[in-house]
């Protein structure tokens, strides 16, 4: 998974509650599709090749191209997309936070 190194302390996992809240690093190797990938294979206690693919919820490359920040402009911090991925509900914001929550 990757968090923003400067994100202090507000990266959290709670798997007894199944919940997480995670900030994609933007300027990080990995990419939006892998942290969410990650995140929810650490809720769930599973291997991240095991985890539903993304693709058959909402297409990746949709998503990044929606919230990675853009040359010369401003950063984009308004708006969020809200999917299930298997039996999560996955927020991510615009600002690259990611709440991940057990779906009822």
């Amino acid at each position: 998974m990757t968090a923003t190194p400067h994100d202090y302390g507000r990266s959290r996992i709670d798997r007894e509650r199944k919940t997480a809240f995670v900030s994609h690093d933007w300027t990080g190797t990995d990419s939006l599709t892998t942290t969410i990938i990650s995140t929810v294979a650490e809720l769930s206690g599973s291997d991240p090749t095991e985890v539903e693919r993304l693709y058959d919820r909402i297409d990746p490359e949709s998503l990044e191209t929606l919230f990675a920040p853009t040359a010369g402009a401003a950063a984009r911090n308004i708006g969020q997309v809200s999917f299930q991925l298997e039996a999560y509900t996955i927020t991510v914001h615009a600002t690259g936070d990611i709440v991940v929550t057990r779906a009822v």
